[in-house]
């Protein structure tokens, strides 16, 4: 009873611990800033927000025109495109050609290498007129959106998933039916392998700011789907030898032998 008590309270804290670096994490993005337009000039036009997938490759497209008529400008008109890493410094600055009206930049996946916010900026100028806007890229590790409902959910399955494998541990110490503790031991690994993963991908998507605890949950769930192979030979030898025990009291109590004494002689009882 005492190992039952305890292994229920670590696995109760480990789910709080999941729970509370989770949900403080999960926060709505920064505002856009744009910069100030003028009465003369040209404006940018682009989606101000992009949610990017990390590595993935991404075109960027934006329209520009005269801030006092609306008519697009020539297409020999210079505009530069930057963008920077989350620490600021630029690891991009590119011209971008117009294409059939609008203008068009692909960046290559390998400067989204890392989670986390891309600040970014366009540059329009001709000898007399002039035109910039900012944005930013918000880079994550699938490309979905990190919303507090995806955490409640996420967290809601998981504590699903945490009672059912209270549920097999408390079967598996307190029955002593042979193949009900075999079929919890087996459920309840399955359970591990299955609440390892959703906390492997919680962390991918919402702990940003600390990669090596997905990589944590990531190798761990290789672990355990290798794991699994020997577990599941292990098992099935371990109900074998348990089964040919039974019938080894089963013959001594033919014999005589009372049914204490019998499993007594096998170490211990089974049902």
């Amino acid at each position: 009873m005492c190992d039952k008590n305890i292994k229920f309270i670590a696995l109760a804290v480990m789910l709080f611990i999941i729970v509370g670096a989770i949900l403080p994490l999960v926060q709505s993005a920064p505002p856009v800033t744009q910069v100030q337009q003028f009465t003369d000039g040209y404006i940018i036009e682009g989606t101000p927000q992009e949610l990017l997938k990390q590595n993935q490759d991404f075109t960027y497209n934006f329209f520009l025109y005269n801030i006092s008529n609306g008519v697009a400008p020539p297409s020999t008109i210079s505009c530069i495109f930057y963008m920077a890493n989350s620490s600021g410094s630029v690891v991009l600055n590119k011209d971008v050609a117009e294409v059939g009206g609008y203008r068009s930049i692909t960046i290559k996946g390998g400067n989204f290498s890392n989670v986390g916010h891309y600040p970014f900026g366009v540059k329009c100028n001709s000898s007399t007129l002039g035109g910039a806007t900012v944005g930013y890229f918000e880079v994550t590790p699938n490309g979905l959106e990190l919303t507090e409902g995806r955490a409640i959910a996420d967290i809601g399955l998981l504590i699903i998933l945490l009672v059912f494998l209270i549920g097999c541990v408390v079967i598996f110490m307190e029955s002593e039916n042979l193949l009900a503790r075999v079929g919890s031991l087996g459920l309840g690994y399955l359970l591990l392998i299955a609440i390892n993963f959703i906390a492997w991908n919680m962390a991918s998507d919402f702990l940003l700011s600390a990669p090596f605890v997905a990589g944590m949950f990531r190798i761990l769930f290789f672990v355990l789907i290798i794991g699994a192979f020997p577990l599941l030979i292990g098992a099935f030898a371990w109900y074998v030898i348990m089964l040919f025990k039974i019938k080894e009291i089963e013959r001594l109590m033919t014999k005589g032998m009372s049914q204490d004494e019998a499993e007594k002689r096998q170490g211990r009882k089974y049902k």
